[in-house]
């Protein structure tokens, strides 16, 4: 609840009560504030709470970027300070120098001419000079650095410290993801990144119900970038599960796509350096946020939420991650991005029971087995998985596996650490020699997760 809501101006930054230490259990927004969820559908809030909770989801917002404000000032005050003693220590050598050549010259009572020890002298004299101005640049710095401070000392009282505000902010994050709908109705841009796999699937599909609920569908675009080294058809499904909704779609391919990138790093990315996920995927997201909120001309800042199809059952490392997340890297003055892991609770058996519920469209290659839409070639598989979608490369009849085993030939770099991709081909041929191509059915992947009679009804309802 906020702390001053009674006697401040609505467009003051109400601060929310959090207590320094003990941070509690995020907590409903006060009565009024409900939305009902039944599976992936939301019910619109009446029109006599709207209004109360727009303005606790605002300013639980403006209460977030506040808080990263306050923490940005006070990292800059900290590094004015360390360059201040920096530049003061480099000062305070120069300066010994200085006097150390010219207590020389004087012991040799005085310079008529060029010498070494002169030489010194002028060269330290230029270097006392130097460090002198870079010392008073660094205390003008840090006069700066002390003004943003003070302006923002309400907030930095309140969150003294780096692990305080960041507590905080993700209750104050956790809070507003509980809440789906409000949140939806906030943002001025909502982005959903998909890859048209079945969680990116799900992720859009809840995304709209919660976007139709708060009667915003308008906000809602879609992004899809396009690697190269995808199976086929994966950028025209893409498209057409956005078509369903009517929400605009954006087509980006990364210059070089991910083939293109191995062969400039002559290297195969891996776990700890997942340059497709950061070079290919990532980077390309900020010129076109930048780009869209720039189409909305607002003159303050936006809000933008970026859908992701995480989910936290998939692995370790994304159990860790939040529902909602400031995303630093691409929030500024102008836009404020949150990342929304929007399906990030759910298990797959989940995801595909909103999938067949619902009649969604998924990639064919779920029914083959494979359990994840990722490039054909997936530096993070492991051996079974490479090996199944070389079977289906060669029943597909796939350029792929020769392609990849080439590139990995003429960089001289193993695709994997511990095997190469001819082995991996050699273990393909091998299997389908004893058992035959692999076959597989429309439906099999909801056959397998769900049970007959579940696929029986995903059928009819895409018939």
């Amino acid at each position: 609840m906020a702390t001053r809501a009674d006697r401040e101006p609505d467009d003051t930054v109400v601060i929310f009560d959090l207590p320094a230490i003990h941070l509690p259990t995020p907590r409903p927004w006060p009565p009024g504030n409900a939305w009902c969820q039944s599976g992936p559908a939301f019910h619109r809030p009446t029109a006599s709470t709207t209004k109360e909770t727009d303005v606790s989801t605002t300013n639980a917002l403006r209460t977030i970027d506040m808080i990263r404000c306050a923490g940005k000032a006070a990292d800059a005050y900290r590094m004015a300070q360390h360059a201040v003693r920096e530049a003061h220590d480099e000062h305070g050598a120069a300066q010994a120098q200085l006097h150390y050549w010219r207590d020389q010259i004087h012991a040799m009572g005085g310079a008529d001419g060029p010498s070494p020890a002169y030489s010194a002298l002028l060269a330290a004299v230029q270097e006392h000079q130097e460090a002198r101005q870079k010392a008073r640049k660094a205390e003008a710095r840090l006069q700066r650095a002390a003004a943003t401070v003070q302006s923002h000392r309400t907030a930095l009282n309140r969150y003294p410290t780096g692990h305080i505000r960041r507590r905080a902010t993700a209750m104050l994050l956790d809070r507003l993801a509980d809440h789906p709908v409000d949140l939806a109705r906030a943002a001025d841009l909502i982005i959903i990144q998909t890859s048209s796999g079945k969680d990116s699937l799900v992720a859009m599909h809840r995304t709209v119900a919660a976007a139709k609920a708060a009667g915003c569908l308008h906000k809602v675009r879609v992004m899809h970038c396009d690697l190269g080294s995808e199976w086929p058809g994966v950028p025209e499904l893409a498209r057409r599960q956005a078509e369903r909704y009517g929400i605009p779609f954006l087509l980006v391919t990364p210059d070089g796509g991910f083939l293109g990138m191995v062969e400039h790093r002559q290297m195969w990315p891996d776990a700890k350096r997942r340059l497709c996920t950061s070079k290919l995927k990532r980077d390309p997201t900020g010129p076109v946020i930048t780009t869209w909120v720039a189409e909305l001309g607002l003159d303050r800042q936006a809000i933008v939420l970026n859908v992701m199809g995480v989910r936290g059952a998939e692995s370790a490392s994304r159990a860790l991650k939040a529902r909602l997340a400031l995303d630093p890297r691409t929030t500024s003055a102008n836009r404020l991005v949150l990342t929304w892991n929007i399906i990030h609770g759910l298990s797959e058996q989940e995801v595909w029971q909103d999938i067949a519920s619902n009649g969604l469209e998924y990639h064919p290659i779920y029914d083959t087995g494979l359990e994840r839409l990722s490039c054909v070639y997936c530096v993070l598989a492991g051996p079974d998985w490479l090996i199944l979608a070389t079977r289906l490369c060669f029943a597909l009849e796939l350029p792929h596996p020769q392609t990849f085993a080439e590139l990995e030939r003429r960089i001289g770099h193993s695709f994997k650490q511990d095997f190469t991709l001819n082995a991996i081909i050699a273990a393909a041929r091998m299997l389908d020699a004893l058992d035959g191509p692999i076959t597989w059915r429309r439906g099999d992947a909801v056959r397998r997760h769900l049970g007959p009679a579940a696929a029986d009804q995903y059928l009819a309802l895409t018939r």
